[in-house]
């Protein structure tokens, strides 16, 4: 299956790194200078507002293991109904301690011509109504720290979403997601300190060598 993969990317090695775990038949769209605090929620709101169909987004430092797994993930969700897909940005990450509700945005796949339908009704001025419409439908509290949180409550009162719980990590920074008790991929998180900081660099190199090792060929 030809995809959409679409980065937000920001160093050159990393991406192509990134880029080398993939089908080089897949169309690739390198997103750069989305910046700042609300960097994340922009480059969202980009991807729904430019593309079309099935798109997969991915962080340049998410290395792949299986691509068939994402093939299998999109024609599942197409079949059940569900428009975008991610690890929740808490409860499931050690190190992540915000909402379930708030899928982390360094791996999703988007049905996005199914969200381009409600698109506009969506407003981050209202992101405290998303959150206090996720705390009456579904208990508890759910915090706004990251700037794509008012978004992902929207998408959940509004779309089926699903929802990876099944994660493993090597070093207890990074991120393996699984599939059927199977994994088919690791991000390495801290991609920004990539060749600047020697010890996460060594850390991202460990998580590349990972990946290597255990990719399906």
């Amino acid at each position: 299956m030809i995809k959409k993969v679409i980065t937000r990317s920001a160093n050159d090695k990393l991406y192509s790194i990134f880029k080398s775990f993939w089908n080089a038949d897949n169309e690739f769209i390198r997103v750069e200078g989305i910046d700042g605090f609300k960097g994340a929620l922009d480059y969202l709101l980009f991807i729904i507002n430019t593309f079309d169909g099935w798109v997969v987004s991915a962080d340049e430092d998410f290395f792949l293991l299986d691509e068939s797994s994402i093939d299998s993930l999109i024609q599942t969700m197409d079949k059940n109904g569900f428009v975008y897909c991610g690890v929740p940005d808490g409860k499931v990450i050690s190190h992540r301690n915000n909402s379930e509700f708030n899928v982390n945005p360094f791996f999703n796949i988007f049905n996005i011509t199914e969200i381009k339908k409600k698109i506009k009704d969506f407003d981050s001025v209202k992101d405290q109504e998303y959150q206090k419409a996720i705390e009456l439908k579904y208990g508890g509290k759910h915090n706004l720290v990251e700037p794509f949180a008012g978004f992902f409550y929207w998408l959940t009162l509004n779309f089926k979403g699903a929802i990876f719980t099944d994660v493993d990590s090597l070093d207890g920074t990074d991120t393996i997601i699984k599939l059927n008790n199977k994994s088919f991929c690791i991000h390495s998180w801290y991609s920004r300190n990539y060749g600047t900081d020697l010890a996460q660099t060594k850390r991202i190199d460990t998580c590349i060598e990972y990946a290597l090792l255990n990719r399906v060929k």
